[in-house]
């Protein structure tokens, strides 16, 4: 694993229409992990999901408003803490995952 760093992955989980200070809360998060330059992300929209409440939250063929949105990053430790203490001052209500991982870019091209 030595061509792999140790960090974290921070996945934040939330309604598409979930809104926060008149914008999507997915869209605080991306906006939190550009203004501490963390670059990389990938976003997946899921088929479903429950909340803690238990009500199931999912994507319907005309309406995709309450459709689960996950944002995915990986990060050192130090900038995992970072983030998700800059998302929670946010104040926007967001799920979030925080585990241990190794990552990085395999056979990169120079150039």
């Amino acid at each position: 694993m030595n061509r792999l760093k140790s960090g974290y992955e921070v996945i934040f989980i939330v309604p598409e229409s979930r809104r926060h200070g008149g914008k999507r809360v997915y869209d605080w998060v991306v906006e939190t992990a550009k203004s501490l330059d963390i670059g990389r992300m990938t976003k997946r929209s899921d088929v479903e999901g429950a909340g803690e409440d238990g009500k199931l939250h999912s994507a319907h063929f005309f309406d995709l408003a309450d459709q689960p949105i996950e944002l995915m990053y990986a990060m050192d430790e130090e900038k995992a803490e970072c983030f998700v203490a800059a998302v929670e001052e946010t104040g926007a209500p967001v799920f979030c995952i925080c585990r241990p991982v190794y990552f990085g870019q395999l056979n990169a091209k120079n150039g």
